[in-house]
C-alpha cells in the first residue's frame, strides 16, 4: 500500500500519480495555482449624479449638474469611456475644491 506524500492518506490503487500524491492534494495544488479574480472596478460615480452628455456643433460634452463642462471631445474621434470618466472626475474634483475654498472665504 502506498501513501500520499502530502497528507498521508492511502493512495487509490487505480490512481496513476508519478508524484505519489492523492487526487485531493492534486486538486488543492491546482486550486492554489489559480490566480484570484481581479478586483472589481470602482463604481464611484457619485461625482456624476445629474451629469449629462450633450452634442453641440459636432462636439460631445459631459456637463455636471452645476453647469461645469467636465469633458468635451469631437464626435469624429473615438475616446475610451474610461478615459472620459478619469478626466471628468479630475476636473470635477478640482472645481469642487475651488468652490469650497471660495465659499469658505465668503
Amino acid at each position: 500500500m502506498q501513501f500520499c506524500k502530502e497528507c498521508g492518506g492511502a493512495l487509490n490503487l487505480f490512481e496513476s500519480n508519478d508524484e505519489e500524491v492523492c487526487w485531493c492534494c492534486v486538486q488543492k495544488r491546482e486550486k492554489v495555482q489559480v490566480p484570484p479574480p481581479p478586483p472589481l472596478p470602482s463604481t464611484d460615480f457619485d461625482d456624476f449624479v445629474g451629469a449629462t452628455f450633450s452634442c453641440e456643433n459636432e462636439i460631445l460634452m459631459l456637463t455636471a449638474k452645476e453647469g461645469w463642462v467636465l469633458w468635451s471631445g469631437p464626435l469624429s474621434q473615438p475616446v475610451p469611456f474610461e478615459t472620459i470618466i478619469k478626466r471628468a472626475r479630475q476636473i470635477y474634483r478640482i472645481r469642487r475644491k475651488r468652490r469650497q475654498h471660495s465659499d469658505e472665504r465668503s
